[in-house]
């Protein structure tokens, strides 16, 4: 954090306090999701602890969630892996078949897909 962030935060933690806690829990959830494995699902026990408590509804709303979804949180935590490039694949996708809506059939999608996405590289006439 630069100078003028740290006091910024001081200024928050003096100021509003829960605003201080929601952002406290937010950073410690993003660093509960580096640690992998038992210890990170420990971390995470405690983090919903705490966001339970912490008299934010918002937190208290997204604990509950998570609770909803703890299998898959931990089966993440257990394999190292997320759906970031299925999701970043998704949203390239979307954006193709933007760009292929003037073409009058799937087939053109399909191709732009293939050698965007596909790794496909089909040697070029003369070269």
């Amino acid at each position: 954090m630069s100078d003028t962030q740290k006091a910024t935060l001081a200024s928050i933690q003096a100021t509003n306090r829960p605003l201080y806690r929601a952002y406290l829990l937010k950073e410690q959830f993003r660093e509960l999701i580096k640690i992998k494995g038992e210890d990170g699902k420990l971390l995470l026990a405690a983090w919903l602890r705490w966001a339970a408590r912490s008299k934010i509804p918002a937190m208290a709303k997204v604990a509950k969630k998570i609770r909803r979804h703890l299998p898959e949180l931990h089966n993440t935590l257990d394999s190292g892996l997320s759906n970031a490039r299925v999701e970043a694949t998704n949203t390239h996708l979307r954006v193709l078949t933007r760009r292929a809506y003037g073409y009058h059939s799937p087939d053109a999608l399909i191709a732009i897909a293939d050698l965007t996405r596909g790794g496909l590289c089909p040697p070029l006439p003369g070269r």
